[in-house]
């Protein structure tokens, strides 16, 4: 990248460096609240993110005598070690917290120390802020710097993972950024600020080695003490990435583990439990070749589909500790294909307990695959008599966002339709879910409703879908049993005889009805208007929403807000709570500094640029969030979501920063921008549908070059219209830190509220809002050029009068700012 004129390379490589260790450490810990809380508390660590990048730049607008551009150095190099002094204080405070606090307060305890991690945040917020602002203006150069850094954060981190467990890489992300601080303090000739950047470098890089090396050879180091309750003891194996922490636990010879019995095991068997983020629990079970000792399986209802029809050819969705494969083993399956997207499962099947579980991946005619099931079943040429998802759920946060769960995009129309394309003539899909006949229907109900528009879409008879759909319980899980082709009279009837005669409650069957609700979504005639009669939300999932586990109505935590704080509806009072939060934040950090601006300058002058801006951090998050959820099951794996989604949009929004120039646009510059914009956004929205259904089952290469085609232009886009607005606003110079937090705090409130729409409005509905902000903001450039531009003396007293010592810089003393969107592990800005 060629530096501005005036401007040194080294301010090019702090931003660099900033921006990369902020995002890096911004994903670190929504690993860790998924693990330590739950997986919907991810939001929070984004939400504190950004208020602490918010807190920053007020900092910097609120203390301009302190923040001289003369002092950029010297001030960079200090918050930017205390950066990495809070970062990991902060860290280390949240994962001992449980060690030292009676139980019954752990909770309570860890959400205060929450508040700890805006620390951190603040000063990475100073940094990039004084850059930005305090700097000649230089087009869109720092900017893009920025944006760069972002983009290899999200990568790096990914790789980081690979290689050091979490704590490891907090550290060492630290030292990085306090590296960058002291090559800026060199510089700056404060002898203390140099030694400080020094001390913490090398104190940090040796924490970091000396951690790696206790975490490589097994021995006592920082880690995950306590989580969601209960200790963690007993861990024989531990490995974390991007989206998950996967840990195994002994459990010795015990009563064999199930999950609906139809009668009591009568023997003993040794197994592991393994487990994802603490919330989601299989086990491993010790094979030795005997296929006899497994015949407790036979009593599971997540098996009653081998009781429909002998099953030849298998598809295991979710392979777990693997017993899904013995399953498959022990009911005569020729071939099974075990699907596992999470490459720390595979390595513990395959690898670290390889031998306890048998060598599944080298049992005669079974297949292990690393993959996203819908991905490989899209693109692969096998057919399949049966294919299996068995209470499929991990409560992992992924990159996406805090409620955007790996698992949800198997739970939707459009997947049951993929997984019946994959089926041989009088194949079966078999899904299990939980139940309870008092308190939990709902996802037995949404299952039925997905069938039965999965089924229609296949082209069934509405008065024959009861011919094709079978449910079986056993205590709390049910099985839902869908067959693209009709189960003959002699065909169910054989069945039923089966299924009865090993214990298994027939529910739903071709002459077996449950109730007025199944009957109804059997029937056909489930209109919108049925579903939304009925007190919780049971419309069929799709990939434009595929939130399947929220049942709970948004108008219901209003009216009966107890009634949303268990099972997995907690996770929509949350984030409402943070939507509550965002929004007085903005009202804080927006409303409260207009008003005392309002009252020294003409509104008319200052309301289009802080509406430009603050429509430009809710556009870019919005359609981000939309493009990054509607994209993760097209490329086949939720890591994609950082490396090819974010990656993308940061790269080249970075690189479309670059082509604004320093000097005030011309009009018809102006125009040509904001239409390219506005057009790419549109053509963007109309094609990522047709080309992911398109192109669904092409290679993987192929798949990431069409996701880098559709976001390539409207991010490119993007990254010009911060600059732009700069150019455009030039005269306001004073006031662009305020700005910068404008951009930051919406950017916050949509990251929460683009969730919440997604879930409510769906997908596309999200992404069309994002653009709509686009078009406010070529509203608010019409507006300032049709009322003028105010004079540059009125607005020089205005921001003097707010902050009395401010010294402007030059002139053209005018720097770019956050990021569009902001920090988020979908888009994480600085």
């Amino acid at each position: 990248m060629q530096a501005s004129p005036g401007i040194p390379g080294r301010y090019y490589f702090a931003i660099f460096a900033l921006a990369t260790a902020t995002l890096s450490y911004q994903i670190l810990i929504t690993r860790f609240f998924s693990v330590m809380l739950y997986y919907h508390f991810a939001f929070a660590a984004i939400s504190l993110a950004m208020l602490g990048l918010t807190r920053g730049a007020m900092e910097v607008y609120e203390k301009p005598a302190r923040y001289a551009p003369e002092r950029v150095g010297v001030e960079f190099a200090k918050h930017a070690a205390w950066f990495a002094i809070t970062g990991v204080a902060a860290m280390i405070a949240f994962l001992c917290v449980p060690l030292v606090i009676p139980a019954d307060y752990v909770l309570v305890v860890l959400g205060i120390a929450t508040v700890a991690f805006v620390r951190p945040f603040t000063e990475s917020g100073v940094c990039i802020t004084l850059l930005l602002t305090r700097l000649p203006y230089s087009g869109g150069w720092l900017y893009a710097a920025d944006l760069a850094g972002a983009a290899l954060g999200c990568i790096g981190v990914i790789l980081l993972l690979l290689v050091v467990d979490p704590v490891s890489a907090t550290l060492g992300i630290g030292a990085f950024a306090a590296g960058a601080g002291w090559i800026m303090a060199r510089h700056g000739g404060d002898i203390r600020i140099l030694r400080l950047s020094a001390a913490v470098t090398l104190t940090l890089a040796a924490a970091a080695a000396v951690h790696t090396g206790l975490d490589i050879s097994g021995k006592s180091h920082l880690g995950v003490f306590w989580a969601k309750g209960t200790q963690q003891m007993g861990t024989l194996f531990e490995r974390w990435n991007t989206y998950s922490r996967v840990r195994v636990i002994g459990l010795g010879e015990y009563e064999p583990f199930g999950w609906g019995f139809a009668h009591k095991p009568q023997t003993r068997i040794d197994q592991h439990i393994l487990d994802i983020d603490a919330g989601a629990n299989t086990v491993i079970t010790r094979h030795d070749g005997d296929i006899g000792k497994l015949a407790y399986l036979k009593d599971d209802v997540i098996n009653a589909a081998y009781l429909v029809q002998p099953m030849a050819d298998v598809a295991v969705v979710g392979v777990g500790g693997g017993r899904d494969i013995l399953s498959g083993l022990l009911f005569g399956a020729k071939h099974i294909s075990a699907i596992e997207i999470n490459p720390a499962i595979f390595e513990v099947l395959t690898d670290k307990f390889a031998d306890f579980s048998g060598h599944l991946d080298r049992q005669p005619g079974v297949s292990l695959v690393n993959a996203e099931a819908r991905s490989y079943i899209n693109h692969s040429s096998e057919r399949y008599d049966l294919v299996q998802i068995s209470l499929i759920d991990t409560w992992a946060a992924t990159a996406a966002g805090g409620l955007t769960l790996t698992e949800n995009r198997l739970y939707t129309v459009e997947a049951w339709d993929d997984f019946y394309r994959a089926l041989k003539p009088g194949g079966v899909l078999s899904v299990s879910r939980w139940y309870d006949p008092k308190s939990h229907r709902v996802e037995f109900y949404r299952l039925v409703a997905i069938a039965a528009s999965a089924l229609q879409r296949k082209g069934v008879p509405a008065d024959e879908l009861s011919d094709h759909v079978v449910a079986v319980n056993v205590d709390n899980i049910v099985t839902v049993i869908t067959r693209p082709d009709a189960f003959t009279k002699a065909q169910w009837r054989e069945a039923r005889t089966r299924l009865q005669a090993q214990g298994f409650k027939i529910f739903l069957g071709p002459d077996v009805t449950f109730d007025n609700v199944t009957s109804t979504l059997m029937s056909g005639r489930a209109d919108p208007a049925f579903f939304a009669s009925l007190v919780e939300n049971i419309t069929p999932s799709t990939d434009d929403n595929p939130f399947f586990f929220f049942t709970e109505r948004f108008t219901n935590l209003i009216t009966k807000p107890s009634a949303t704080l268990s099972d997995n509806n907690a996770a929509i009072s949350m984030t409402l709570i943070l939507i509550v939060v965002a929004f007085c934040a903005c009202l804080y950090y927006i409303v409260t500094p207009f008003v005392r601006l309002a009252k020294r300058m003409p509104v008319s002058a200052l309301t289009p640029p802080v509406a430009y801006f603050c429509a430009i951090g809710m556009g870019f998050m919005l359609v981000e969030i939309s493009q990054m959820q509607r994209l993760m099951v097209f490329l086949g794996h939720p890591v994609y979501g950082l490396a090819v989604v974010l990656f993308t949009i940061l790269l080249f929004s970075g690189i479309g920063s670059t082509t604004v120039v320093a000097h005030y646009p011309r009009p018809g510059a102006v125009v040509a921008r904001v239409v390219a914009l506005l057009a790419t956004l549109a053509m963007a929205g109309l094609l990522t549908p047709v080309v992911t259904i398109w192109a669904r089952s092409a290679a993987t290469d192929i798949r990431i070059l069409l996701s880098v085609l559709l976001l390539a232009p409207p991010a490119f886009c993007m990254g010009m219209m911060f600059p732009l607005g700069l150019s455009v606003w030039r005269r306001h110079s004073e006031l662009l830190p305020f700005f910068w937090s404008a951009n930051g705090i919406t950017s916050m409130f949509a990251s929460v509220l683009g969730m919440a729409l997604s879930i409510a409005f769906g997908i596309a509905n999200t992404y069309a809002i994002g653009v709509a902000f686009y078009v406010v903001c070529a509203i608010m450039i019409a507006v300032s050029r049709t009322a003028g531009r105010l004079a540059e003396d009125d607005i020089a007293s205005a921001a003097m009068a707010l902050a009395p010592s401010i010294q402007p810089t030059l002139a053209e003393s005018v720097a770019g700012t956050p990021a569009d969107g902001v920090l988020e592990p979908t888009a994480p800005r600085s």
